[in-house]
């Protein structure tokens, strides 16, 4: 008996459970259909009850495109503009833009109007991007944009150097500087181009410099024909990466400078001559940096029988290759100071005249008995002491190798000074013979018999 009620009621259960899994999917099913009902009704509603609305979509993307424009056509570019967006109010249908998001729509900058250079104030154009639905734009904002339009080209311009704090060292001079890659190629608007006259490679850092020395630039500076900078916002440099500045230093240096005598006999004091020099140094700049700072250079040679006293010489500084002349004249004047010298006119004997350097195996005789009109300048107390007696000569003859006559030149001079000196050229007539044998003598002799 016991068993038989356990069976009765396991079968209670099993009938519950069943009924369970039945309520639970009618309920799902009446979910669903609740919730299709509940959009038909909503669908009904919005054609019935709200048929057009209005709403506002915020941040709408702007495309700006130039394919296919006139001003694409003509190589017109837009001048710094920025991408952007704008908030668009529209009317349409419930169901049709009620969803509606920024995706939906489409706007644009209108470019009809672009045709040359200039800034212009364009109209934004906005649609739906669902050809079929009723949608109308309502407002748009902002409306419009500014944009400025202008060719863009390419200039290339010479790049000079600016570098206000790098000097020289003390006893050197900045002598040059020069920019790498000299020129400089800039890709803007032609507008702007325009305006370049010149372009500078700037170096901020102060330093003074004893040598050559490459620094490199730390900006790229425009400037206008008024020497304006120029705002390089919209321009671009082209083909380089940086620029370096070349400093080339050259070294100060001063020249002494002196005039050689020539033609002096022995023991004439040349630095008792009354010389004067229009200028006696001069400053140069040297690209050998080791060189010393100062040095006597010649400017050239007066024959000391060309002094007068009267008479003034001009020769031109000569300088070593790659110096320059800062003192500005390249030329000097050799003239005499007088005061203190006077000149008069003796006659040279000829046993007074000294032939030197003979050639060996002849016989050198002068011919001419005396040299009259001989002019020695020199200090006056010494000139006026002097007598003919005083007034010696040399004539060298080491250039002659056989006998003959030759005319030569004497070199004058007063026995025992030093500061006295003979103007003129006066030349005398010597004979070079072979001396006379024993035998040519007795056959000389026997003919005169």
């Amino acid at each position: 008996m016991e068993e038989v009620k356990e069976k009765n009621n396991e079968a209670p259960a099993k009938k519950s459970k069943i009924k369970n899994i039945k309520d639970k999917g009618t309920d799902l099913s009446l979910r669903i259909l609740a919730f299709i009902i509940a959009v038909i009704s909503w669908f009904i509603m919005s054609i019935t009850q709200f048929p057009t609305i209005n709403k506002t979509i915020a941040a709408v993307h702007v495309d700006f495109n130039m394919n296919g424009t006139l001003a694409e056509e003509k190589g017109l570019t837009p001048i710094d503009y920025k991408d952007i967006t704008v908030d668009v109010e529209i009317k349409g249908m419930n169901y049709e833009i009620g969803t509606y998001t920024e995706n939906d729509l489409s706007a644009t900058v209108n470019l009809d109007n672009v045709t040359k250079e200039g800034k212009y104030r364009l109209d934004i154009d906005v649609k739906s991007n669902h050809t079929t639905d009723r949608c109308t734009i309502v407002s748009v904002h902002p409306e419009s944009i500014e944009v400025e339009f202008d060719r863009y080209t390419q200039k290339t311009l010479e790049v000079s150097a600016e570098a206000p704090l790098i000097s020289a060292e003390d006893g050197y001079t900045l002598k040059e500087s020069s920019v790498s890659p000299k020129e400089i190629t800039i890709e803007g608007p032609k507008n702007e181009l325009d305006k370049i006259s010149r372009v500078s490679a700037r170096i901020e850092k102060s330093k003074k410099l004893g040598e050559d020395t490459t620094l490199n630039a730390d900006s790229i500076i425009f400037y206008d024909a008024d020497d304006h900078k120029i705002n390089s916002n919209k321009l671009s440099i082209k083909d380089a990466d940086s620029f370096d500045v070349n400093f080339v230093i050259y070294k100060k240096k001063q020249l002494d400078l002196t005039v050689k005598i020539t033609g002096a006999p022995e023991g004439f004091d040349t630095s008792q001559l009354p010389i004067k020099l229009s200028q006696e140094s001069i400053s140069v700049i040297t690209p050998h940096l080791d060189e010393p700072d100062s040095e006597t250079v010649e400017i050239g040679t007066i024959p000391l029988s060309s002094i007068n006293l009267a008479k003034t010489f001009n020769f031109n500084i000569q300088l070593a290759a790659g110096e320059i002349n800062t003192s500005g004249n390249d030329t000097v004047t050799v003239s005499f100071d007088k005061e203190g010298f006077d000149s008069a006119s003796f006659t040279l004997n000829a046993e007074n005249i000294e032939l030197v350097g003979s050639p060996a195996g002849f016989v050198s005789e002068v011919d001419n008995d005396k040299l009259p009109n001989v002019v020695l300048f020199g200090p006056a107390d010494v000139i006026s002491g002097l007598t003919d007696e005083d007034i010696h000569a040399q004539v060298t003859l080491s250039d002659i190798k056989g006998s003959g006559s030759y005319t030569k030149e004497a070199r004058i001079y007063a026995d025992g000074q030093k500061n006295v000196w003979c103007f003129g050229v006066n030349e005398v007539q010597i004979t070079v013979s072979k001396p006379k044998t024993d035998d040519s003598s007795d056959s000389d002799a026997s003919s005169n018999e």
